[in-house]
């Protein structure tokens, strides 16, 4: 994906705040009113963030056992969102990590379009930092998202070296952990 488009990104973070909220009418309607073609946009960059997401919590390219373990945190997020652990854990090992298409894996047009943007939106109020808001942790996000796409790839292993080293010597676990009481 090229740089994140402003109304993209305006249309991603309304939608992710009206679902924190569990306002799913007022998810409905922004859906609706986006278009199908931003809406897509959309989809894809929920794609990124719960990517990005998966691997800041695992310290690596996630398991079986990291998809499984996130999609039960995620699940147990505080929201009242109309979406299953089964559901999440297809939806990241099998769309974001497995490259498989959402139509695939979610036969129900209805499901494939909100599957991930739930799933986002319960892995970013179940992983963002403490202390911070939800938002600043979505800031950090798209902004590294950004910066990817700019980049070589053949820095990706000095990335994740320095990643890991910097997390090591900050104490972090190499486990997925929440910030939810």
């Amino acid at each position: 994906m090229a740089m994140i488009n402003d109304r993209v990104e305006d249309v991603f973070r309304e939608l992710l705040d009206h679902a924190l909220h569990d306002r799913l009418d007022d998810v409905k309607r922004e859906m609706l009113d986006a278009g199908e073609q931003v809406y897509q946009q959309v989809l894809v960059l929920c794609v990124q963030v719960s990517a990005y997401i998966t691997i800041d919590v695992s310290k690596r390219l996630p398991t079986e056992v990291d998809y499984r373990e996130i999609a039960k945190i995620g699940s147990e997020s505080r929201t009242n969102l109309p979406i299953t652990e089964d559901e999440m854990y297809i939806f990241l090992s099998q769309v974001v990590f497995g490259f498989k298409r959402l139509d695939e894996m979610f036969t129900d047009e209805k499901r494939a379009s909100i599957v991930p943007l739930f799933t986002t939106a319960n892995l970013v109020l179940s992983f963002f930092h403490k202390g911070k808001h939800w938002s600043d942790y979505l800031d950090v996000i798209e902004n590294a998202i950004e910066v990817a796409e700019q980049e070589r790839l053949d820095v990706l292993p000095s990335l994740m070296y320095r990643h890991l080293a910097l997390g090591a010597q900050a104490g972090e676990k190499v486990r997925p952990s929440t910030n939810q009481p």
